[in-house]
């Protein structure tokens, strides 16, 4: 057979032919740019400075650490309350009812270790979500034994003198016939010392700790010290609960908070926090077990005061003398907007805020129920 190339077919078929598009009336087609056309014009945006950028890229970088340690302490009062809540019903379900409210070692145990591991274990979880690292927010530099065992003369002396606040406070309020102890714990009546000792000194010296002058403190280091210690110390005080210790933990939380920062270490804030919980609770096992009268206790509390408030003068006089100017400069980390609009970023973050409202309220139900 011969190859006849009037007979090869087409490999592609040819396209179809469609009917021209009528033009729309007002509305001409054209299919090319005419030359020489304007260009079309926008109006102009307005455009950030390079220096603008970086302030606002630090305010939403400060902004979303203050909203993860919000979040962190909604976490935390939930969690210890619905706990404690499961704990105590179950408690009183068991027909434990006259132990639970008697400050048995079942009540003091379900306060102490909750909170703890409440702490530990959410603490825990926030920072391996956020991938923070562990020395950043947990240091624990050296520190020579003679300076660590001023530091915490110092402190324990700003501790005690706390609670005299706390006692001025206390007796403010009953002028007004409000008893407020919301959120304390009293020994009762012979009280499980071993127990005890444990669930407020030992524990909460750790726990909170690790909670407070660590990931909260830790988080907002970097951009602050000043900040780090405000924020920390106020989350420290409203996690208490009621309005009575707030003065006495804030103060407190900010005299831990500046320790640790100057000595970049936990150690000293642990040391103090135990020291001082300590301190109550001998008070309150003295008294419970009728060894010494209130009168005496407080005797005891002044007498101890006062020989670490002068210890304490001592101590920061030769801190002062030999300063280089360095002991009480707090570090205000970078300096790409003022400390003033850095506490206002942080505590106008949601969580802060909503956290704070909280705690407030449950302040007021404290005081209410009390």
């Amino acid at each position: 057979m011969q190859y006849n190339p009037q007979q090869q077919q087409p490999m592609y078929p040819a396209p179809p032919q469609y009917p021209p598009q009528p033009v729309q009336q007002g509305y001409p087609i054209q299919q090319y740019p005419r030359q020489n056309a304007p260009a079309p014009y926008y109006p102009p945006q307005p455009q950030m400075t390079p220096e603008e950028y970086r302030q606002q890229s630090y305010k939403r970088s400060l902004r979303r650490a203050a909203n993860g340690i919000g979040a962190l302490m909604l976490i935390f009062f939930a969690l210890e309350l619905i706990i404690s809540l499961v704990a105590e019903v179950i408690l009183i379900a068991a027909g434990m009812e006259e132990e639970l409210f008697d400050m048995s070692a079942l009540f003091l145990l379900e306060n102490g270790v909750v909170s703890s591991i409440v702490f530990f274990v959410s603490g825990l979880i926030y920072v391996l979500i956020t991938k923070k690292r562990f020395s950043s927010l947990f240091p624990f530099d050296r520190i020579g034994g003679g300076y660590l065992a001023k530091l915490c003369v110092i402190g324990l002396s700003f501790s005690l003198m706390s609670n005299y606040v706390v006692d001025l406070v206390n007796n403010t309020f009953s002028l007004f016939g409000i008893e407020n102890s919301g959120g304390s714990i009293d020994a009762g009546s012979n009280p499980n010392i071993l127990i005890y000792f444990l669930t407020v000194a030992i524990l909460p010296a750790f726990a909170e700790e690790f909670a407070f002058r660590g990931i909260v403190m830790g988080t907002l280091r970097p951009y602050s010290e000043g900040l780090a210690i405000l924020i920390s110390s106020a989350t420290f005080a409203l996690m208490h609960g009621n309005f009575v210790q707030l003065p006495f933990t804030f103060c407190c939380g900010l005299v831990f908070a500046f320790i640790d920062i100057k000595t970049n270490s936990l150690l000293p804030s642990i040391i103090v926090h135990f020291f001082n919980n300590g301190l109550s609770v001998l008070a309150d096992v003295l008294m419970s077990y009728e060894i010494l009268s209130e009168n005496m206790v407080n005797v005891m509390y002044g007498g101890i005061f006062c020989v670490t408030g002068i210890l304490s003068f001592i101590f920061l006089k030769g801190i002062i003398k030999t300063d280089d100017g360095s002991a009480f400069r707090l570090k205000g980390g970078n300096d790409i907007i003022p400390f003033k609009s850095k506490i206002k970023t942080a505590v106008s973050s949601p969580t802060l805020i909503s956290f704070a409202v909280v705690m407030f309220l449950y302040c007021v139900v404290a005081l209410i129920v009390t």
